[in-house]
């Protein structure tokens, strides 16, 4: 542990930020639109022993083709849920706890203890509360970091290499964000010295990436939601999706004021830092990271934490005026930054377990119950339309669907239609006519929200905690 006093307090005050960060992790409930379509498609998995190839939970485009980039998930998901759905918050303690470590690794290798705990309290305070979600983008946070971690290793080895290479392979099949391990690998050659060894892992980890279920298609379907294509449904989530629109369109609304002035801090060093040799190639990622979440806002952060991740180094060179050396792994810090989150998430997790319900895990919004009674009154062969925030819902109990946020598994014509009924956008007459038209026979919508607008020409026939049914009838 540091001798220096001052050190210790800056390490002690990160240790508290690590820790507030995974107490939302630990008790939290588990409601989000992503994690329960995940959670269904596992539990076939499980049962059937394949993972998806078709969009079989929609009534509106059963066959057309899906490559699920988040099936590792899904089996990891569903193997833990049947335990008890209180479980999944776990695999969320698990993500905060390896992310620290791996920031910790990093940043106390680079630099002096107390900028080094800077850094990692910073990421997490600042970034860490996105650990609340289980939502499978999220929990490849501590991936990425150790990727960055590994790529830019003053001293890298074959046994650095060894470890990309395993990390990249669990990447690849848990989340398709897995390409940009391969960008910081690639970039991870500017850094000095140890060229063979790092162009040795970049060459495994691309190997490794085609070790999954859909071979090349996973690559494809990777390329086309980093591009976007005109037609492709991707571009039509990245035109009407909150969470993919620009940061400068809606600031406000994707990153706190917190994460807005840390991302642009960030920003400014790595442009400082990219007149210094040593740095260039950190700063090449982290202002791609950058502009990453400039274009799309939902990868502030990413670019936050891997690039927190990396400061360390150019931050001592800052304070030093120029002087820098590597240090030796402090074992004890980085099992502390592991250790004191996972305990402790495990004891709140614990402590919330007991006296809470099943169902109140599932229940954020206080409308769980109320969604899982509509759905149940329903016919077990309704056809329905549900607003986004419920439609991975609907997706795990079992009925189908108009659609639903994997998105990539709809015809760009389902989405638009789908999209302009959830957002309001279509009037009463169009609402009914595109859902008579798509065979839907219900639908469940919040009450006074902007899709119960669009089904002012349908009849309301219930109504619970704020959610109200409409009935389709056909033409």
């Amino acid at each position: 542990m540091p001798s220096d006093p001052r050190d210790r307090v800056a390490l002690a005050v990160a240790l508290a930020l690590t820790a507030l960060a995974v107490v939302p992790a630990a008790v939290s409930p588990l409601w989000d639109a992503d994690l329960w379509w995940v959670l269904r498609a596992g539990e076939d998995m499980l049962r059937e022993g394949a993972v998806p190839a078709r969009n079989r939970y929609s009534f509106t485009a059963p066959e057309h083709p899906w490559v699920m980039h988040e099936w590792g998930f899904g089996a990891l998901y569903a193997a833990v849920a049947s335990k008890g759905l209180g479980g999944l918050a776990l695999v969320r303690v698990a993500a905060v706890a390896a992310t620290a470590a791996a920031l910790a690794w990093r940043s106390f290798r680079d630099a002096r203890p107390w900028i080094a705990a800077g850094c990692v309290g910073l990421a997490l305070a600042v970034f860490g509360g996105r650990f609340e979600s289980p939502r499978p983008v999220g929990m490849t946070y501590p991936l990425a970091v150790a990727v960055a971690a590994l790529a830019f290793e003053a001293s890298f080895t074959r046994w650095h290499a060894a470890a990309a290479a395993l990390v990249m392979l669990a990447w690849t099949n848990l989340h398709g964000s897995f390409p940009l391990g391969l960008v910081m690998l690639a970039l991870g050659l500017g850094a000095p010295g140890h060229r063979r060894a790092r162009l040795a892992a970049l060459v495994a980890s691309v190997a490794v990436t085609a070790l999954n279920p859909y071979g090349l298609a996973l690559h494809g379907l990777a390329l086309r939601y980093a591009t976007g294509a005109s037609g492709d449904a991707t571009a039509v989530v990245h035109a009407r999706i909150v969470e993919w629109w620009p940061l400068w369109r809606a600031a406000g609304r994707l990153a706190t004021p917190w994460e807005l002035g840390a991302g642009a801090a960030l920003m400014a060093l790595w442009a400082a830092s990219l007149r210094d040799a040593r740095w260039r190639a950190r700063a090449a990622l982290g202002l791609l990271l950058g502009a990453m979440a400039l274009r799309h806002g939902r990868h502030l952060q990413l670019a936050g934490l891997v690039g927190l991740t990396l400061a360390a180094g150019p931050l001592e060179a800052l304070v030093a005026r120029g002087a820098w050396a590597a240090r030796e792994t402090p074992r004890r810090v980085v099992a502390a930054f592991g250790v004191v989150p996972l305990a402790l998430g495990v004891a709140l997790w614990g402590a919330a377990t007991r006296g809470r319900t099943e169902g109140a895990w599932a229940d954020a919004t206080l409308q769980d119950e109320g969604a899982r009674a509509l759905l149940a009154a329903m016919p077990e062969d309704a056809r329905v339309f549900a607003e986004l925030p419920f439609a991975g819902y609907a997706v795990w109990r079992r009925r189908a669907v108009f659609f639903d946020p994997r998105n990539d598994c709809y015809p760009a014509a389902v989405l638009r239609e789908a999209l302009d009924v959830n957002d309001g956008r279509a009037a009463p007459a169009e609402a009914l006519r595109v859902l008579r038209a798509r065979g839907t026979t219900h639908a469940l919508v919040r009450c006074r929200s902007a899709a119960e607008r669009s089904l002012a020409a349908a009849e309301r026939v219930a109504e619970r905690e704020g959610l109200c049914v409409y009935q389709v009838a056909p033409r």
